[in-house]
């Protein structure tokens, strides 16, 4: 994996991301800096991540494809699609994969959550290797049905 330079505005939103989770309000607050961190790096066509109860992978042809279930039952698709990598497993409890120029996104996501709050997102990992102490190998299916798997180190 390479190592890439976040510009500023990505640091910033980090920065705001860790703020917000020791605000008093910090759960909607984070909500709306994780919607507006999908929204700007792995964009939906005419939706916002904030909007979306549930990611799917569907295997309509060769490639799987991701896309977005929102609120009112609309599906919603990504600007780029070829950003989707892969994903971990079938569960409703998974990890999506995309990559934005050069940086990996490992986005977990919980697919039953929003029957019990706002939001599916759990976690936005960047570069999955920026983990201190993570040293061990993670997997997933890629988009072709290959086993994709990252080094976290």
């Amino acid at each position: 994996m390479h190592n890439t330079t976040l510009d500023s505005q990505e640091i910033n939103d980090g920065i705001l991301a860790a703020e917000l989770c020791r605000a008093p309000d910090g759960d909607a607050g984070l909500l709306e800096n994780t919607a507006r961190i999908l929204d700007t790096l792995i964009p939906l066509r005419h939706a916002s991540h904030a909007d979306v109860v549930e990611y799917r992978v569907e295997i309509p042809m060769r490639y799987a494809e991701c896309c977005a279930v929102l609120a009112d039952g609309t599906t919603a698709r990504f600007v780029d699609p070829r950003k989707f990598l892969g994903w971990s497993s079938h569960d409703a409890r998974r990890s999506l994969l995309f990559r934005n120029n050069e940086v990996t996104l490992e986005v977990e996501v919980d697919n039953d959550a929003a029957e019990r709050e706002a939001g599916t997102v759990r976690s936005i990992n960047l570069q999955a290797a920026v983990r201190k102490g993570a040293n061990r190998l993670k997997k997933f299916i890629g988009i072709d049905g290959n086993l994709l798997v990252l080094q976290a180190t």
